[in-house]
């Protein structure tokens, strides 16, 4: 376990210690840079998330980490398939052919991420809050430990403390960082379901995706949802497993636990002068399936890339957006069909996806 410091200097800070900070972390460290991550929880801990990753997407970040995903990180059942329902049904929805997605426990491939990093010598300090920072050269950095303030300096900050980032609203304050709300239930319950996961499309429920994955011998379901949205949250819960009881025979029988959070929706903010922005913080997650994890692991990649590249230049958020813009890129055209299709849209979508993976 890397060791902690109260109060030191470093190259990089990072706020966060999700995927992307991480990422960050274990980049810049193995450049040689001496890295802080400061993280609001504790070792291990638990962020509401869907917990998957697509197959394809996985020789990306081992790419990255320099090591293969562990099995002892993966949920049950660990490999799944990919089964879409258009708004007409599951009559018209179907399993894609040819389609894998890991299934992970995030408490475990969080921490597996981090330890990759302190491997190489990045700090981590623990059940630590941000509080603020401030000039440039260096960057003084204020965090509060056991309600104690405390101060510690650097020559670049990272910004990867999630949609709500405290370092992106005080670097960028009133720029738009728009969000999707999204709930998910964690139930044991049963169902005509197969070891998919399922990706619901109807304007019944949401404008953007609804979503329902096996875990181990429960389900959960989540949605996502627009602020202000009608219905709201809860309606459109009632109405999703309304739904899924209907077509899927679910039957729940006992909660284990209900989450909201927020997912970006809409922006890309890079940073600016020597702090960046990755992940969530920096608005790269999938709007159509709210998949972050592999963007995070890639724009933390990035960030460390241009930083230990750029160390003695000025043009650091030039040289990170030029390796991020593809990412940005395609958040942002996802986000473009999602805000235009609508229920035919989805109809086509699902359609179209069933008949093109069956060709291959």
């Amino acid at each position: 376990m890397a060791r902690c410091y109260l109060i030191s200097d470093f190259d990089v800070i990072v706020i966060g210690g999700g995927p992307s900070g991480s990422a960050t972390a274990l980049g810049c460290a193995s450049a040689g840079m001496s890295v802080m991550v400061v993280e609001k929880g504790d070792e291990l801990r638990d962020k509401p998330c869907g917990g998957v990753l697509p197959w394809v997407a996985s020789d990306t970040v081992e790419g990255i980490i320099g090591k293969e995903i562990p099995s002892s990180v993966m949920a049950d059942p660990n490999e799944l398939g990919l089964y879409y329902v258009p708004p007409s049904g599951r009559r018209n929805g179907g399993r894609v052919a040819g389609y894998k997605i890991h299934n992970i426990d995030r408490i475990l491939f969080d921490k597996w991420l981090r330890d990759e990093a302190g491997s190489v010598g990045a700090e981590f300090r623990y059940n630590t809050k941000f509080v603020e920072f401030e000039g440039t050269d260096p960057i003084k950095v204020k965090v509060e430990q056991d309600g104690e303030a405390r101060t510690i300096t650097s020559r670049f900050l990272v910004g990867a403390d999630g949609v709500r980032s405290d370092v992106r609203a005080q670097l960028l304050p009133g720029q738009p960082a728009p969000v999707l709300l999204v709930a998910q239930e964690l139930w044991e319950a049963s169902g005509d379901f197969e070891d998919c996961f399922y990706g619901f499309f109807s304007s019944r429920v949401s404008s953007s995706y609804a979503y329902l994955i096996p875990k181990g011998q429960q389900l959960l379901v989540g949605l996502g949802v627009q602020p202000k949205q009608d219905p709201d949250l809860t309606s459109a819960m009632s109405t999703f497993k309304e739904w899924l009881a209907a077509e899927f025979a679910l039957r729940t029988s006992e909660m284990v636990k209900r989450e909201v959070w927020a997912i970006p929706y809409g922006f890309f903010h890079p940073g600016l002068g020597n702090v960046l922005l990755v992940g969530d913080a920096a608005g790269l997650c999938n709007p159509l399936s709210g998949e972050g994890i592999r963007l995070g692991i890639e724009s933390g990649d990035a960030a460390s890339t241009a930083i230990s590249s750029e160390a003695e230049s000025s043009s650091l958020i030039g040289a990170y957006v030029k390796d991020v813009g593809g990412i940005a890129e395609f958040v942002g055209s996802v986000y473009d069909f999602v805000q235009n299709l609508d229920d035919q849209g989805r109809e086509k979508f699902v359609s179209d996806e069933l008949n093109r993976r069956s060709q291959f």
